[in-house]
């Protein structure tokens, strides 16, 4: 059997060396010494380098940036004088001098170069100390100073993920800002609108008109009628305002100096998927709600199902009865009469022929044509539904009434007239 080698004993109960123990803490020795001496001064010294070399850092209360700096060095110094249980009290500090500076408009690339700052006047005063030590301590410091390098990437990082979340919750309440103004001032609510500072630039429309006020339905299944408008129109030099409704979208247009009122009609109408209405122009903004009010009953001058961008004077009957679609409806089954009581195939029959024969202004030959049938039938079909109206076709002003029952029907319950509701 061969002899154990001395090398294999060696191997098996080496003794201890004095290099196999544990490095003495030097660098945290040294880094509780500067955190005793006055960190106050060298906060001083950070904050004016700050001030000197970054414009954004002049904004900044000098007292108060101080003192940040100082909390900043005493974490710093502390967590390299101490175990890592501090690791979590210094990150969320640095977290939150990261949400503050975004709330202060100072850059990030501003804020990470003063954490660079500081930290350079902290290993300055660190590697000082260190210089005066033993050669053995100093090459212990040289060895353990990965140690810093690694915390000054841990805060930035820190730092870095509190500014965004700084500007997350900026963007919020910026977003919720100004749809609290843009409600205000689409609903007439100007007190409100001049508390929250009213300002157009703010809803990023120009604070000079014209404009005009737009207002979309959505679909059954809660689609817009005008999807993507904003960046749409932005897209073509057009500055608007939107907001989502129960019922659709809503907006406020800026016309602009190049455009009128029919091309951004003719713009809207390349994106409409359904039915979507235009109010006037006008020049005052805080005339929004009363523009808005104008745009829905435009849209509404469309009937369901339509899809296109109306404006209120394109069809002045259908405008007014949209106006008040309760009213409508009750008056044009007043006018009808018996016909609204007759069994549905038979009503649709007398109200398509009402309807046909109306727009083809009273020709029965041309209503026969339409509709597949003989002109005495069309004729038939008339006298009945004077008998049951109590209107006479010879009288024009019940012609008049019969007109609007019909536009009525047309808007708001167009099924009961058939294929003549989409005529």
């Amino acid at each position: 059997m061969r002899e154990p080698l001395e090398t294999d004993r060696a191997r098996s109960c080496a003794p201890g060396r004095p290099g196999d123990e544990p490095a003495p803490p030097v660098l945290a020795a040294i880094a509780l010494e500067v955190l005793d001496g006055d960190v106050t001064a060298l906060a001083r010294e950070v904050v004016d380098r700050l001030r000197a070399e970054e414009p954004a850092c002049r904004r900044l209360d000098a007292t108060v940036l101080t003192g940040e700096v100082s909390a900043q060095l005493d974490a710093t110094l502390g967590r390299l004088s101490v175990e890592q249980g501090e690791a979590s009290r210094g990150s969320a500090g640095m977290a939150a001098l990261g949400r503050r500076r975004a709330e202060q408009s100072v850059p990030l690339a501003v804020v990470l170069r003063g954490v660079r700052t500081a930290a350079s006047v902290v290993w300055r005063e660190l590697a000082e100390r260190a210089a005066a030590r033993a050669p053995d301590e100093m090459a212990v410091f040289l060895q353990q100073s990965a140690g810093f390098w690694a915390l000054l990437d841990e805060q930035s990082r820190a730092l870095a993920d509190g500014y965004d979340a700084g500007l997350t919750a900026l963007t919020d309440a910026d977003r919720e800002r100004r749809r609290l103004l843009f409600d205000a001032l689409v609903d007439g609510r100007l007190g409100e609108w001049s508390r929250l500072g009213g300002s157009l630039t703010r809803l990023g429309l120009p604070e000079e008109g014209p404009y005009v006020a737009v207002s979309a339905e959505q679909d059954a299944a809660g689609r817009p009628a005008l999807p993507g408008v904003d960046e749409f129109l932005a897209g073509h030099g057009v500055r608007s305002a939107w907001r989502t409704t129960a019922d659709g979208t809503v907006g406020v247009v800026a016309i602009g100096e190049w455009r009128t009122v029919t091309s951004i009609r003719e713009l809207l109408g390349t994106l409409a998927t359904g039915r979507v209405g235009l109010s006037r122009s006008y020049s005052d903004a805080l005339h929004s709600s009363v523009a808005m009010a104008r745009a829905m009953v435009a849209r509404r001058c469309l009937p369901a199902g339509a899809v296109g961008v109306t404006a209120i004077d394109d069809d002045p009957v259908a405008a007014l009865l949209a106006s008040s679609v309760e009213t409508s409806t009750e008056v044009s089954r007043l006018l009808l009469g018996a016909v609204m009581e007759l069994p549905d195939a038979e009503q649709q029959t007398l109200l398509a022929t009402l309807a046909t024969w109306l727009a083809t202004n009273g020709n029965s030959t041309e209503t026969g044509r339409l509709l597949f049938c003989h002109r005495n039938t069309v004729r038939n079909r008339l006298a009945r539904l004077e008998q049951l109206s109590g209107q006479s076709l010879e009288d024009p002003r019940s012609v008049a009434r019969l007109f609007v029952a019909v536009e009525a029907l047309r808007l708001l319950e167009p099924s009961v007239l058939g294929d003549a509701g989409s005529t």
